[in-house]
């Protein structure tokens, strides 16, 4: 009992310090100018910035983060003016806490999402190991922008992997509060509204407690869009520091693409935004310049070491363009298809084995689009929306069929939708009630599945080999690397670099390894090249014809179970 309350201690802690941290590195940047939500969301982006520099320089070590870390409280609270609670306060306190426990609950499961043990958390673990952002070949994305990976290695260091959620469900916590603060709302609770529209996606809430990139890039495509529209003034309007507001848009926004490629495609739309309302209101270009030289800023740690690392600042896509590699992706998705743009407001929410299985998006998100589009020739926030909600279904058309690529779009409909029914009070009141119950039972529904956050080592093993089939498997190896066939989400779980290899693309896929042996011996003398005479094989992920290669004399068996087998390769080698 003692163990498991200090471990739900330590995270709270740790999920505390780090909006502390990220809410006073934006204080020390930015002054109070703007609200609270606003300068966290700019706080975290500098802090990551900071780590992928430090990553860049090998630098990234628990000193340097410590003292970064205390620099950012200290000029956040000599910035910062004194705050005199209110009932109003207090009120908003217990809402927001009362929100919070169900995420950080979930939050405090052991890493079971595939892409974070895929690739994720074994890049934070690297970052953390060496202090360096590296090449690492074994990886299927050997170097990619990485700047929410380094935002997670603090909380690595300090507690293991499971605090890795924590900085996930601070950036949502961040971009609620940034909703709830949008600038030029039609009254005072569209804001709250379009916040609790967004924590009504049952998609949000899967994303915000696990090791994905998706809610770093919703909030500093939101939060870029929060100051750019600062940095708008209508005709007459002077608001003091618009050309600070353009720099910070630029920033965030350029800290997205540090987040994630699709950041890119916000923040191009961002940047002709700007110019149009230059042009719209004859003001000068100075903002245009001011936003391009923050957006500049935050591209050239990450871009300019994709370049150095990869040779492509978009590594390992466009390899026509950039040069081929054996990570290379033949084609990111199944072409544009009409009728599929047609059908995603279906699929998301009702027919989600067309997008990946991922948990559902509220129907609102698509009712929010529609609204906008049907407010465009009258209003020039809904206008742009609809423009920029339109070319991105275009490009969602042409990506892998995944509907957490429709992530970063959901905060500004959320913003729009709100704006759309502000002026019907019972209206609102009856969606935001739909939401928050959407909220509470999705987020009930995944704590009973899962279970009580496993505390004690032997639980959380217990709770990974249930979600994790292979895993049994892999705990029964023989010290020693080992290739894997069909299990590539088992690399976080190998033990380090180099010591689990296998996947669909690489210099070590599958495809090589195993599907190019042309019988159990030469598939033997292939292992023993690699130096892994070990060979995991996924009963439900490895090819049927693959399964069928390793067998005696050739192989000794060392394990087997409804998972996996788990082979060696026999002494003498054949």
């Amino acid at each position: 009992m003692i163990a498991a309350l200090l471990f739900i201690l330590q995270h709270a802690a740790a999920l505390a310090i780090l909006l502390l941290v990220a809410a006073g590195a934006g204080t020390a940047v930015s002054g109070v100018r703007f609200p609270l939500a606003a300068r966290a969301a700019l706080g975290l982006a500098v802090l990551g910035q900071l780590f992928v520099v430090l990553g860049v320089c090998g630098a990234l070590r628990p000193w340097p983060l410590l003292a970064l870390a205390m620099l950012a409280l200290v000029g956040g609270a000599a910035r910062s003016t004194r705050i005199r609670p209110s009932g109003r306060m207090a009120g908003t306190a217990a809402l927001v806490t009362l929100g919070t426990v169900p995420l950080f609950v979930l939050a405090l499961h052991p890493p079971l999402a595939f892409d974070e043990t895929l690739y994720h958390l074994p890049i934070v673990r690297a970052l953390a190991d060496s202090g360096a952002i590296r090449f690492l070949p074994y990886l299927r994305f050997p170097i990619f922008p990485e700047l929410h990976e380094a935002l997670c290695v603090p909380g690595f260091l300090a507690l293991g992997d499971v605090a890795t959620h924590l900085v996930s469900v601070a950036e949502l916590l961040i971009l609620a509060g940034l909703l709830a603060a949008w600038p030029r709302l039609r009254s005072r609770y569209t804001g709250p509204l379009a916040a609790v529209l967004l924590l009504g996606n049952p998609i949000v809430i899967q994303l915000a407690t696990i090791t994905y990139v998706e809610s770093a890039l919703a909030l500093f495509v939101a939060a870029g869009y929060f100051f750019l529209e600062r940095a708008m003034p209508e005709p007459g309007e002077e608001p003091p520091g618009a050309r600070s507001d353009a720099a910070a848009a630029g920033f965030l926004l350029g800290s997205a693409c540090g987040v994630k490629y699709l950041g890119g495609y916000f923040a191009a739309a961002g940047l002709l935004l700007l110019v149009f309302h230059s042009l719209r209101t004859t003001r000068s270009g100075r903002p245009v310049l001011v936003f391009g030289a923050g957006l500049l800023a935050a591209l050239l740690p990450t871009y300019t070491l994709l370049i150095w690392l990869g040779g492509n600042p978009v590594f390992p896509f466009l390899s026509g363009l950039f040069g081929a590699s054996p990570w290379q992706v033949g084609t990111i998705g199944p072409g544009f298809s009409f009728f599929r743009v047609l059908r995603l407001p279906w699929d998301l929410t009702f027919a989600r084995e067309h997008v990946n299985f991922q948990p559902p998006y509220s129907p609102l998100f698509m009712l929010s689009l529609g609204a906008t589009l049907v407010a465009a020739p009258r209003n020039r926030r809904a206008a742009f929306l609809s423009a920029l909600a339109v070319g991105y279904f275009i490009c969602f058309a042409f990506l892998p069929p995944d509907s957490r690529y429709l992530i970063p779009l959901l905060p500004l409909a959320c913003v729009a939708g709100a704006s759309a029914v502000a002026r019907w009070k019972r209206l609102s009141v009856a969606l935001a009630g739909v939401s928050m119950a959407v909220f509470a039972a999705y987020a009930g529904w995944r704590i009973a599945r899962l279970g009580p956050p496993p505390t004690h080592p032997a639980a959380r093993q217990r709770v990974l080999e249930r979600e994790i089939p292979e895993l049994r498997a892999l705990s029964r190896r023989e010290p020693g690397p080992v290739t894997v066939c069909g299990a590539e989400q088992l690399q976080y779980f190998g033990g380090g670099e180099g010591l689990l290899l296998g996947d669909v693309v690489g210099p070590y896929a599958s495809e090589r390894i195993v599907g190019g042996a042309r019988d159990s011996a030469d598939l033997a003398r292939r292992l023993l090249a690699l130096g892994t005479p070990q060979l995991l094989v996924s009963r439900r992920g490895c090819r049927p014809e693959w399964q069928r290669l390793p067998e005696p004399p050739a192989f000794v068996l060392i394990y087997a179970d409804a998972g996996a087998v788990l082979w060696r390769v026999a002494s003498p080698a054949p």
